[in-house]
């Protein structure tokens, strides 16, 4: 009895959320044989249900903590055991992944040896590379029977209207100090984030055709919300989302008129300004963005953290601080730059690029610039096959994420819920291409990825 109470003190002493970790795993345990026969029941909401609430420990500060550890690995170990057991079923379809992907993580591995804190960079290359395990089973069941969308469709909708609940019955949670909704997440900006996807999903769901009396009131409610954010980055990358996807989508010469149309007429009237004043009229639409969405002009604050990133990234530009070893606590190399603002202190620089380039380096953003590029090329490569569902889908998810991540750093985060979403949609991408082409007349195309 007395190591019984032991074993209890010890538990307690490591917090609820540690508790609620291992209730988690038991649970999950004694449903493993339902679990690994139905993934698509579960997968997303485990993914999104770590990714937005706090035992989660999506706090990129938080990212070696004991919580994180067996929240996420219970969650690898259970793609694991589910992509072994659907690997014998000869109907499943082989999970590649591209080569260039493949050379991205691993010069994020090699940039470890130089980084000054090696074990939290390896514990948050551990979660990175969990998450190809998420992303193999993802691309699998997606190409199955399911597209991408349905896997996650329910998971989304359901967790935008516990949001919406909440904010109804406890305003005083759901509410920052500012007036932002950021409903049961920690900050606006998550909140903001989840909802861009929401409203990316619905409104692509909505193009379609797919199910509208459904998806037009779910479109409504995340276009409200993610307004009620205030996350200016995030309503901006909506509307470049859903201007590229409404102009594609089109199946006659108006849709992609107006989209053209814009275009032009956003260039002639630079054109036009720049005659008359003498200047271009960034500054002027720069001013009027911030007068638009109630934002300061220095970003609340993002302007001096980047110049203060700059001197930092000035000091090694070409290799970086090495993966995960920057942002590590006010002990770390981030503490002298939390130090020197007068709001914080950070955990990050907000801006995706700029801790991209901070911790890998130009070399390592060359890297991923090509993965990024090559999965835009193959993005269109589903356009040409004829597989433009899948496409508006897949192109409006990175042209989200690439948009957001000015000013939010999603970008490398293993479990960062947009960096999550775009490394299955860059695997899903890759394979159904790939499944396409093997299908023509043509043989089979030559293996260029490695084979799950």
């Amino acid at each position: 009895m007395p190591s019984l109470q032991l074993i209890f003190q010890i538990i307690a002493g490591l917090g609820p959320y540690f508790s609620v970790a291992i209730l988690l795993a038991i649970f999950l345990g004694l449903f493993l044989p339902w679990g690994v026969t139905h993934p698509q029941k579960w997968l997303y909401f485990y993914i999104i249900g770590l990714s937005l609430l706090p035992f989660g420990g999506n706090d990129p500060d938080e990212g070696g903590s004991l919580y994180k550890q067996i929240t996420w690995g219970l969650l690898y170990v259970l793609c694991f055991v589910s992509i072994i057991r659907s690997s014998k079923d000869t109907g499943a379809p082989k999970i590649h992944i591209p080569i260039e992907l493949f050379l991205l993580y691993g010069f994020i591995f090699i940039t470890i040896a130089w980084s000054d804190y090696k074990l939290s960079s390896f514990k948050r290359y551990v979660l990175l590379v969990g998450l190809l395990l998420i992303a193999i089973l993802s691309s699998r069941l997606s190409m199955l029977d399911r597209s991408f969308a349905k896997i996650f469709n329910k998971p989304l909708a359901i967790f935008m209207l516990c949001g919406a609940a909440v904010a109804a019955a406890w305003p005083s949670l759901a509410f920052d100090t500012d007036g932002a909704l950021r409903a049961f997440t920690s900050h606006k900006n998550t909140w903001g984030q989840f909802t861009l996807l929401c409203s990316i999903l619905f409104f692509n769901n909505i193009l379609a055709r797919d199910n509208r009396k459904l998806y037009l009131p779910l479109l409504a409610a995340s276009l409200v919300m993610l307004y009620m954010s205030k996350s200016a980055t995030s309503m901006l990358a909506f509307a470049f989302c859903a201007l590229l996807a409404y102009g594609f989508s089109s199946k006659n010469v108006a849709g992609k008129f107006i989209v053209l149309m814009s275009v032009l007429a956003s260039a002639v009237a630079v054109l036009v300004y720049s005659v008359l004043h003498g200047a271009l009229p960034f500054d002027s639409l720069i001013e009027l963005v911030y007068k638009t969405t109630d934002k300061s002009s220095t970003l609340t604050g993002r302007t001096q953290l980047w110049q203060l990133m700059d001197a930092e990234i000035a000091r090694h530009p070409w290799l970086g601080t090495g993966f995960g070893g920057f942002w590590v606590g006010q002990d770390g190399p981030s503490g002298a730059v939390g130090r020197r603002l007068d709001w914080g202190p950070p955990t990050q620089a907000h801006s995706g690029y700029i801790d991209g380039l901070n911790e890998i380096g130009a070399v390592g953003m060359v890297l991923y610039a090509i993965v990024m590029l090559c999965h835009i090329y193959r993005c269109f490569g589903l356009y040409e096959a004829g597989m433009k569902v899948h496409f508006l889908l897949h192109f409006s998810l990175i042209v989200g994420f690439l948009t957001n991540n000015y000013a939010e750093s999603s970008l490398i985060q293993g479990t960062n819920m947009w960096w999550i979403i775009t490394t299955c949609s860059i695997i899903e991408v890759y394979n159904r291409l790939r499944l396409h082409k093997s299908t023509q007349a043509k043989p089979p195309a030559a293996r260029s990825g490695l084979q799950f």
